[in-house]
């Protein structure tokens, strides 16, 4: 039997996992700091940045504004307004992987949902580019509001039914848990899982291996 088999609803992430576009966003988002900051500066929020990948823009934005920076009255818009810009290309110009539209041939049945931190206003210009409206119907979520809110949204409109989160990232994961639906993570575009501090969630290498019935899933407790 199949992971996917177990539940109703499906709630897939975006970037690190339907498309390879974390290192074009990190780069993306330090070129944007970069236009507001010292050189040291830079380096400091790119090693954040480097050991945080699963936190939202805005979290991140607000580290540098309060804490690298320091300036009360720097208005970090100018920043997430910069990114805007970077993240859409930097998406658009991801390669996506191979086996969405096979998964959800197998598992059309299902409630399909995309819950992303790519910004409101950007995420209907990917679901083109990637035919993901084909798959997710109206079931595209963008942010903000925060990820958490969104799930939470998504939680009480599906109380009924077992929902399974798929992601790359240890803040999903947290998001999922706090929500009660379980957790898959996915290494294939991920940047790794070796320091995370949940547990009790599954792993498997590539949302290729969803297709092969023999492959199980590993739970990580």
């Amino acid at each position: 039997m199949n992971l996917f088999d177990n539940y109703e609803v499906l709630v897939f992430d975006l970037d690190g996992l339907l498309i390879d576009s974390l290192d074009k966003l990190s780069s993306s988002l330090v070129g944007a700091v970069s236009k507001f900051a010292s050189s040291h500066q830079v380096e400091v929020f790119e090693d954040y940045d480097r050991k945080n990948p699963g936190l939202s823009r805005f979290k991140k934005v607000d580290y540098f504004t309060n804490t690298i920076l320091n300036e009360k009255e720097f208005n970090p818009k100018l920043v997430l307004d910069e990114f805007d810009l970077l993240s859409l290309q930097a998406r658009l110009s991801s390669p996506i992987t191979p086996f969405l539209l096979k998964l959800y041939q197998r598992y059309s049945d299902k409630k399909w949902i995309l819950l992303t931190n790519c910004d409101n206003n950007q995420l209907l210009s990917v679901a083109d580019k990637f035919n993901l409206k084909d798959i997710f119907k109206d079931n595209l979520i963008g942010t903000p509001p925060s990820k958490s809110i969104r799930a939470n949204k998504i939680k009480s409109e599906n109380y009924d039914k077992k929902i399974l989160s798929i992601s790359d990232s240890e803040s999903d994961c947290e998001v999922a848990k706090e929500n009660g639906f379980d957790f898959l993570f996915i290494e294939e575009f991920s940047r790794g899982n070796l320091d995370w501090k949940v547990t009790n969630y599954y792993a498997i290498a590539s949302l290729g291996d969803l297709l092969d019935n023999s492959m199980s899933a590993q739970l990580i407790k």
